[in-house]
């Protein structure tokens, strides 16, 4: 979004006062509202499409494939596609290493385990159809609702296939396939997620949106996960085609800050997200949103 000098410099000396002043008058850890559904498409394990209040939408798609664990190095595998940009672009791709990374290193694949030889393994296909603001927080969320509601089948074959060499059966019957918390061996699987926080003076802002990325200051994407904050934490700018004009460093205090309200907002962002699940879940009229 293209603002005039006027505009930034009021955006600007709003959003470093103290109380600070959004545009769209949500406080510094407030989210924007989104509207969401899960599992709506037949073909999937799991699957979710969220909406924000700007426009920008999200689709996940989970599918699974039975693989042998002395041929896969990875069990989870995860594409991205956003209109406009090239599937080997660098923005994808970094977009992809970070989801990737934080997937791989947070999360309890010994629910996917079949038998000693035999596992399941996640496709991940990650579409966005409009996006105005820096995605990443956006397709984090999304994923983190696809998997709290992929379901696996029913394994009904000998686990213990060492001697037997016995490929995998399932139940025929949808209804005998569990959620991956259910499969969870301490009842609470929770994947990790990414936050985005926005550096503008000696203010942190939570969910940035694009007018508020152009006169920002430095940006902060911060994991979370099992309560609490994690690596990797890493800054960027978030607007695109930025001449970086306001971008500064860090100092140790912001970080600080951070880290505080990542572990005090985080849980709430994720009930919120638990309960939306939840309200679906009951949800029987079929509408998309």
């Amino acid at each position: 979004m293209l603002l005039s000098p006027a505009e930034k410099s009021y955006l600007y000396e709003s959003l470093i006062s103290d109380p600070i002043i959004r545009p769209d008058s949500r406080s510094n850890h407030q989210y924007r509202p989104l509207e969401a559904k899960t599992s709506f498409l037949p073909g999937s394990n799991g699957s979710s499409r969220i909406r924000l209040s700007d426009g920008s939408e999200c689709i996940i798609s989970i599918k699974t494939k039975v693989v042998k664990l002395v041929e896969e190095s990875n069990l989870i595998d995860l594409d991205i596609d956003i209109v406009g940009y090239r599937d080997d672009s660098n923005y994808i791709s970094n977009l992809k290493f970070q989801l990737l990374n934080l997937l791989n290193e947070n999360f309890e694949f010994e629910i996917l385990k079949l038998t000693e030889q035999y596992s399941f393994k996640l496709f991940i296909d990650c579409i966005i159809i409009n996006n105005l603001s820096y995605p990443l927080s956006l397709l984090s969320l999304s994923i983190y609702l696809a998997l709290k509601t992929t379901r696996l089948p029913l394994l009904i074959s000998e686990t213990n296939d060492e001697e037997i060499a016995e490929l995998p059966t399932f139940s025929d019957d949808w209804n005998d396939s569990k959620y991956l918390i259910e499969l969870s061996k301490n009842g609470k699987f929770q994947p990790p997620i990414f936050i985005t926080l926005g550096i503008i003076g000696n203010n942190l802002i939570f969910d940035p949106s694009q007018e508020e990325e152009t006169v920002l200051e430095n940006g902060l994407i911060i994991s979370f996960y099992n309560n609490k904050v994690i690596t990797p934490i890493s800054n960027t700018n978030f607007a695109l085609n930025s001449n970086n004009s306001n971008f500064k460093g860090l100092n140790k205090k912001i970080i600080i800050g951070a880290l505080s309200l990542g572990n005090k907002y985080c849980p709430i962002i994720l009930e919120a997200l638990d309960n939306l699940i939840e309200e679906d879940i009951n949800d029987n009229d079929g509408n998309m949103f």
